[in-house]
């Protein structure tokens, strides 16, 4: 029998040649793999009023983003916001359920117990009342057929559809089934309805059918694939389950099948997001799930209420229960000598304005966003410095405008130094309204110039 006798020195630089070869493999890996970006807007750092999401649309005329919350409903546009309560609006209720966008624009509102709203396209509210017992039955969905017939779902008292003139919600079905999850429309204008008693259609002649597979099944989120597959989300006592087509997936350790909103994709090895109750899951290309949730990732929160694309830019959002509104954003890898700021690439010796918001006059802060970004670069490029440069208008006395901007650039840098960021990695200086980026004929340009640029220095 030969016995091998190896030396230190040999076993020493078979380590070595092993721990090369991993660090090699993980860095092409890591170069080919793109990253996922969280950007979380809450009662924080922005206009939302409360941090329960329930639902989300995208109004494709002017790419404005419509809110749904537990605290009224947010309209966010390239321009501004607007929130809708019962003390500025004519909802009489804060509770908004849900929301979808009509073929000419006008949005419908759905409420925990005052009934449904529209707003046409020129602001005025229309209010139809969910005719039931306790007169405050909660709307869960809407949705709007080829016809433009608009369908509601509610808690207690079936599916009803609203007359053309939006005068009156007349009753379709509350005997079948009471509760209705969700309303689908196919190519077909047939009606797929997700109700607590299983699956149903509703064709073009008022035919009510049960998907006969799924009787008595709670039936929690339904959708149609790029490739017009169904996608069927239920749960049968307490055990969650998925469906493709009426064929069962098998289960996964990783992910719960119980989807409150299901929102395909066409995009390179993505084919699902799903605001799932263990976080939310992406659905890629080979079968395989993954799980974004606050113990493996940086987004906020393991409960996710709903779902959306923007139109235009394919971004996904996802609304949350208790941790606000998420814009989820793909990064690809940067070149030598470029930083990640959010989702901005950044040279040194660039200048980058921050999205940061101060009250009129002050150095308190309104919007808290981009400093939140840059504590996480921060955060991440330990060797960088920054100069953080105040700006203001031209409007009043120009030694009160400097010494405003050095506040904010001062205020800007405290925040960075209470989340453990080094004083001397932070330089700031101030312009007061010397340096414009835009004209000071209007409060539109004039808000431009009121600003808190960064630049790295080294």
């Amino acid at each position: 029998m030969n016995i091998q006798i190896f030396s230190s020195h040999t076993f020493f630089k078979a380590v070595l040649l092993f721990v090369l070869c991993f660090v090699f493999v993980y860095a092409s890996v890591a170069q080919t793999t793109p990253a996922w970006h969280f950007d979380t807007y809450n009662t924080k750092n922005s206009t939302i009023p409360h941090n329960f999401i329930n639902d989300l649309a995208f109004d494709a005329t002017d790419g404005s983003l419509w809110i749904a919350t537990g605290g009224g409903l947010v309209h966010w546009s390239k321009k501004d916001s607007t929130l809708y309560t019962p003390k500025n609006s004519e909802l009489q209720d804060y509770g908004i359920k849900c929301i979808t966008i009509g073929q000419d624009g006008d949005k419908y509102i759905g409420t925990y117990g005052a009934g449904v709203y529209k707003i046409d396209t020129e602001g005025n509210f229309s209010h139809l009342k969910v005719p039931s017992q306790s007169n405050k039955n909660a709307v869960l969905c809407i949705t709007e057929d080829q016809n433009k017939t608009i369908w509601v779902g509610t808690e207690e008292e079936g599916l009803f559809r609203i007359d053309s003139k939006f005068k009156l919600l007349i009753s379709v079905e509350r005997i079948a089934f009471t509760r209705v999850f969700n309303i689908l429309v196919d190519k077909d204008n047939t009606k797929w309805i997700a109700t607590e008693r299983g699956l149903y259609t509703l064709d073009n002649e008022s035919r009510l059918k049960i998907y006969p597979s799924l009787r008595n099944q709670p039936i929690n989120s339904i959708v149609f694939s790029p490739k017009n597959e169904l996608l069927i989300s239920s749960t049968l006592e307490s055990t969650a389950q998925f469906f493709i087509d009426g064929k069962k997936q098998k289960s996964s350790k990783n992910v719960h099948y119980q989807f409150r909103t299901m929102l395909p994709v066409a995009e390179k090895n993505q084919t699902l997001w799903a605001a799932s109750l263990s976080g939310l899951s992406l659905l890629d290309n080979e079968s395989e799930w993954t799980v974004f949730s606050p113990q493996n990732s940086a987004f906020p929160s393991s409960m996710v209420s709903t779902l959306a694309q923007d139109p235009k830019d394919k971004t996904i959002w996802a609304g949350t229960f208790g941790q606000g509104l998420v814009k989820i954003s793909q990064l690809k890898n940067l070149p030598e000598g470029e930083f990640r700021l959010g989702t901005t690439s950044i040279k040194k010796g660039e200048i980058v304005r921050l999205h940061i918001g101060f009250e009129r006059a002050t150095a308190i802060f309104s919007d808290t966003t981009g400093i939140s970004e840059l504590v996480e670069f921060m955060q991440e490029n330990q060797n960088i410095r920054i100069e953080l440069a105040g700006h203001t208008d031209t409007a009043g006395d120009a030694s009160l405008n400097y010494k405003l901007s050095q506040e904010r650039a001062d205020a800007v840098k405290l925040y960075l130094m209470r989340n453990n960021i080094e004083a001397s990695r932070i330089e700031t200086k101030a312009y007061g309204g010397t340096r414009p980026i835009s004209n000071n004929n209007s409060e539109a340009s004039r808000q431009k110039n009121r600003r808190v640029e960064m630049k790295i220095i080294e």
